[in-house]
């Protein structure tokens, strides 16, 4: 094929241009039947093959059945992608937590009518401990961090392995002890700290002090000598995500630090997370800060340190989040937002 493009190149004559392009098309044709049929040799002699749930319907595996189908994050995903890998094997495990992170959904329509409800929780919640088998020892977490989402969500059963349980900051290379340091868990409040929130032009919801106050902490975590890419800042709103990350613009030693959504930090981990929870409000609104799940997500991304910026007096409207601000203030330090102005 590449001898005769270069043919093709230098001929003038039309007959001889036509026959050349009649021969690479014939011959491009048996390069992809010889490219399929490697694949499929390939795909029918390996142990393992691993796909997305839409590539398990791809045509390379017509005809291709297997002993075992593993779906991983399985609580995630969409019960009718979940089908188009089931029916490839006679045996399934699905690997996931339906505690974590549901489906995204953009039909509000679909998700009333169950499409947001995922195979994972209707085979948990028809057969129960029956099918379900759950992993209880975490390798991510000082046990302080882990405990709440421990006691709140899963019945006490999740334990912190040896390795992580009483790791923190101080135990980095070249991190110095100092106050932003030494605690595990940091609750700074901004409750009476004239930080209340704003709308942006999407509507999406934004807090500049609050975003100043979680800046200023990561400064001084690099100043101890965290590295800037062991930190991140969570945050539920795209708007507050924005002003964050022109705020990182603005210190070079900070371009590492990595500023996301909740979404955006699933299934990942900093030694150091920041969580700005923007609300702040007289009427007591925390919008989706009331979705456990997003917060669940959020707190377990620490490995060694969990700072919460937030105004308790507007977040504690809210249940849940009460019993996540009292732990913190039971079992960490606290410290009002006042503490981090003007640097």
């Amino acid at each position: 094929m590449k001898a005769l493009n270069g043919k093709l190149l230098r001929t003038k004559d039309k007959n001889t241009r036509r026959e050349i392009q009649k021969e690479l098309r014939t011959l491009s044709k048996e390069e992809r039947k010889r490219q399929q049929l490697a694949v499929t040799d390939v795909i029918k002699n390996a142990d393992v093959v691993l796909t997305t749930l839409t590539g398990a319907s791809s045509r390379k595996l017509d005809n291709t059945s297997f002993d075992l189908v593993i779906i991983d994050e399985a609580a995630q995903a969409l019960e009718i992608a979940c089908w188009m890998a089931l029916l490839k094997g006679s045996r399934c495990i699905l690997a996931g937590d339906h505690l974590q992170l549901p489906p995204t959904i953009q039909s509000a329509e679909a998700e009333r009518k169950g499409l947001g409800r995922t195979l994972f929780e209707r085979l948990a919640d028809i057969y129960g401990n029956e099918v379900v088998s759950m992993l209880t020892v975490q390798y991510r977490m000082h046990e302080r961090i882990m405990d709440w989402s421990s006691k709140e969500l899963y019945n006490s059963k999740i334990k912190a392995h040896s390795s992580v349980a009483g790791h923190m900051l101080l135990d980095l290379e070249d991190v110095k002890r100092t106050s932003s340091t030494e605690p595990t868990l940091l609750l700074i409040d901004t409750a009476g700290c004239d930080m209340e929130e704003k709308k942006d032009e999407e509507e999406s919801t934004l807090n500049e002090g609050e975003a100043d106050v979680a800046i200023v902490h990561a400064k001084r975590l690099v100043q101890s000598g965290v590295q800037a890419s062991d930190i991140g800042i969570i945050t539920p709103y795209a708007a507050q995500v924005v002003l964050l990350r022109m705020l990182r613009s603005n210190e070079d030693r900070l371009k590492d630090l990595e500023i996301s959504t909740v979404d955006g930090f699933q299934g990942r981990e900093k030694e150091a997370i920041i969580i700005s929870m923007v609300r702040s409000n007289s009427k007591k609104e925390v919008g989706f800060l009331s979705d456990n799940r997003r917060m669940n997500v959020a707190v377990t991304r620490a490995r060694r340190q969990c700072c919460l910026v937030c105004d308790t007096e507007t977040v504690s409207s809210n249940a849940f989040l009460k019993r996540l601000i009292e732990y913190f203030e039971e079992h960490g330090e606290y410290l009002s937002a006042s503490e981090y102005g003007n640097e």
